[in-house]
């Protein structure tokens, strides 16, 4: 059979829905937020630990004479990264906040861009996930395009 005369066939049925757009039941969503819960507990610890690094051990040791110069450099990359650890943990903890809100409000896994399902296999591998995979890929795509303009 040929493409068109298949297509025509199937024409007026709505397509199958992708395998992996199954959505999530009950008990898939309370792990879900379960998980979520566990890792926004988890985050917060993180950052609490981070932050009393930072102060008790880097500003510390910046506020003292400590060594020479490349001793000083080193103390402060490494705060400087320390901060930026704190920052990523505090994002991941702000799109984990998120996430269990809209999954508790009733959003149970919803696309923000096409309104589909996210799929259950997608959610309990990133269960962040604010859009479906195909919305996700298009999305990427808009960002590697815009970042590569931006770069010439």
């Amino acid at each position: 059979m040929t493409l068109a005369r298949n297509r025509d066939r199937h024409a007026g049925r709505p397509a199958p829905a992708h395998p992996e757009a199954r959505r999530l039941s009950q008990r898939e969503l309370r792990d879900l937020l379960r998980r979520l819960e566990l890792r926004e507990r988890i985050l917060a610890v993180q950052i609490a630990e981070e932050r009393s690094r930072i102060d008790n051990e880097g500003l510390a040791q910046l506020e003292d004479d400590v060594g020479d110069q490349v001793d000083h450099a080193f103390v402060k990359s490494s705060v400087e990264m320390e901060r930026g650890l704190v920052d990523r943990y505090a994002a991941e903890l702000d799109e984990t906040r998120a996430a269990r809100e809209r999954l508790a409000n009733g959003a149970r896994g919803v696309c923000a861009d096409c309104g589909e399902p996210i799929g259950a296999a997608r959610l309990q591998v990133q269960p962040t996930a604010l859009r479906c995979a195909d919305c996700q890929w298009r999305y990427e795509k808009v960002i590697d395009i815009a970042r590569g303009s931006l770069q010439r």
